[in-house]
């Protein structure tokens, strides 16, 4: 047999699966914007299998994301931190389907911040652990709600969640700041300006967003151009914010596509740090490692 198992990616909005070689390398990929709140009545079964029906059956699933939440298939406890790619291995929860799909799921781990707070993930982890052999400490994962995360050899010691995605779009899409937005290219200079505005007063965030609106009103920023100003403005109070406690010679890895991915990148350049690229598809390879430590693969 030549395919070693199936990588599951089931998240809040998207469904991704991945059929792994032997070898590590992909195979196939299918990716559905059927994340686990589009599921009806909670049939999961029926779900996946529109999926990947035509995947073989005996081939062992792994699975990760918010399919573990309380939303999700079945919901798992989270590992505290520190915890390593072992501990998710000796936390699997086996399950088999009524079609005789053997699927372990991986849960996600949780963290108290020194002020008290608590902070949750699921997938994440995952793809740091996937990331390791980077040789680096920092890693960010863009989204929604991005990641900012901190290892300490096989471990995930600490990291913080920021609801920067849901944010924009809320400011975006329902206030006063988006009503001159006119769609068009994303505008590398418009960011930056965000960027470097945000990192010079990072806690004037409430302050400095009505500028997406005030320099349109003025004309000195183009309707097509305001998007990307405020995105910049969002992303570099979440980094000025993210890197505080971090050494100065920190390096980071972005886990992310290219299209959101080099955005932080950009962001996280303009603060004058060490950053680079990780592979988007990290979680296979932190899956597949998960697997191994567990004897499936």
């Amino acid at each position: 047999m030549t395919t070693a198992f199936i990588a599951l990616d089931w998240g809040t909005t998207s469904f991704r699966a991945y059929k792994v070689g032997v070898d590590g390398v992909v195979r196939d990929t299918i990716s559905a914007p059927h994340g686990i709140l589009s599921v009806t009545d909670g049939d999961f079964e029926s779900a996946l299998e529109s999926h990947i029906g035509a995947w073989e059956t005996s081939l062992p699933v792994m699975a990760a994301g918010m399919i573990t939440s309380r939303q999700g298939w079945i919901e798992l406890p989270y590992l505290p931190c520190p915890a390593s790619a072992a501990d998710l291995a000796k936390a699997l929860h086996r399950h088999e389907t009524k079609s005789g799909r053997n699927i372990a799921f991986a849960t996600g781990l949780s963290y108290r911040a020194p002020n008290g707070m608590p902070d949750v993930m699921r997938s994440e982890e995952v793809q740091v652990f996937g990331s390791l052999d980077l040789g680096i400490n920092h890693f960010v994962t863009p989204g929604t709600h991005s990641k900012w995360i901190t290892t300490k050899g096989d471990q995930l010691v600490r990291y913080s969640t920021y609801v920067t995605g849901e944010v924009y779009a809320a400011l975006k899409n329902h206030t006063i700041l988006g009503r001159l937005m006119k769609d068009g290219p994303d505008d590398e200079e418009a960011f930056a300006m965000g960027v470097r505005a945000a990192l010079e007063d990072p806690a004037g965030f409430l302050h400095r967003i009505f500028s997406a609106r005030s320099l349109g009103l003025f004309g000195e920023l183009a309707p097509e151009a305001i998007a990307s100003y405020l995105s910049g403005q969002v992303i570099g109070t979440e980094v000025a914010h993210a890197i505080r406690d971090n050494p100065k010679n920190a390096e980071y890895a972005v886990l992310a596509s290219p299209g959101i991915g080099g955005r932080y990148v950009k962001a996280i350049e303009i603060a004058g740090l060490k950053v680079r690229y990780g592979d988007p598809q990290a979680i296979v390879k932190g899956l597949a490692i998960i697997a191994r430590q567990a004897g499936i693969i």
